[in-house]
């Protein structure tokens, strides 16, 4: 009987061929985000042709003192809002902590999820390392993660549903103000917790409080979040703050839909083409460039330092 005919390869093909498709679809995510973010970089180059290095360089060196400082509040109020995701999550998973026991955890999390190819992924194996000896279960960690997920949104459906509504910066973003129903609707469904079944799973939704809580946690984030770049641009004829604003939300849409780190090369491609005409494209690079020393690198090198030093310290103990 030929080789090909024995009872253990035709058991072993199979499975051999599965583990080849999944390990294939693990790699098909993060293949794409690079193809994106390579695109995008390629599309910033070509805005780019009438600037020079020196010119982005010397914008840099440019920025004043005070608004870097106004800007580094602004951080620290955003990730002291991002705490608040975990904190009240425990309450609503009934594991209620002091916010000093889980902010240290949820602002590695988010320093860590947010320069990689799944947040969620990544801040939920954080969360679970430090949150472990409260006795959660994976999926506890994974309902953790969904509602900050969901606080960000439903902010984001709130501050953008407003904008495009009242104020749209282009008359084709008008109808995303029905981004402002979700919010609400949530609300309203949180003021009786009820059961929703999503995609197959089940989801008790948080009370009212809980809710409202997550929603303005969301939202202070994001106003923050903003305010970082929002310093650091110098002043542009024509940039309202409303319309500064929506870039920066369609732009967050185009880098998330990218599944690029930070939305890597696509956020500032996007968030530069959305600028109004005769803006300096070399300030405004340098101002993007510094957001993303603030707002990625910086909370990034100081979640390592954290996890580096209580490494060290466990070694000891």
């Amino acid at each position: 009987m030929p080789d090909s005919d024995h009872p253990s390869q035709r058991t072993h093909a199979p499975d051999a061929n599965r583990g080849a498709t999944h390990r294939l679809r693990r790699a098909a995510g993060p293949l794409f985000g690079l193809a994106i973010v390579a695109l995008a970089l390629w599309g910033l180059h070509g805005m780019l042709r009438e600037s020079s290095p020196h010119a982005i360089a010397a914008a840099l060196r440019a920025l004043p003192p005070q608004r870097l400082a106004l800007a580094l509040g602004c951080l620290l109020l955003a990730y002291l809002a991002l705490t608040c995701y975990d904190f009240l999550s425990l309450r609503w998973l009934g594991r209620p902590q002091q916010w000093r026991r889980s902010a240290p955890v949820t602002a590695a999390a988010f320093a860590l999820g947010n320069v990689s190819f799944n947040a969620m992924v990544v801040g939920g194996g954080v969360r679970y390392a430090g949150l472990r000896p409260l006795g959660l279960a994976p999926s506890g960690i994974a309902q953790m993660a969904v509602f900050a997920s969901l606080g960000f949104w439903l902010a984001y459906g709130t501050v953008g549903g407003l904008l495009f509504a009242v104020d749209p910066v282009k008359p084709s973003v008008r109808m995303a103000g029905l981004l402002l129903l979700a919010p609400a609707a949530y609300l309203l469904l949180s003021r009786r917790p009820r059961t929703l079944r999503l995609r197959g799973y089940l989801m008790t939704l948080p009370p009212l409080p809980l809710c409202a809580g997550q929603l303005a946690a969301g939202v202070a984030e994001l106003l923050a979040m903003s305010s970082v770049l929002w310093l650091l641009l110098p002043a542009i004829p024509g940039l309202t703050w409303s319309h500064f604003m929506q870039a920066f939300l369609l732009a967050i849409v185009a880098g998330s839909a990218s599944q690029a780190p930070g939305g890597l090369g696509v956020f500032d491609s996007a968030f530069l083409a959305l600028l109004p005409e005769g803006a300096d494209v070399s300030q405004a690079v340098a101002a993007l460039l510094a957001f993303r020393v603030l707002y990625y690198l910086l909370p990034l090198l100081l979640a390592l330092a954290a996890l580096g030093v209580r490494s060290l310290a466990r070694r000891r103990n």
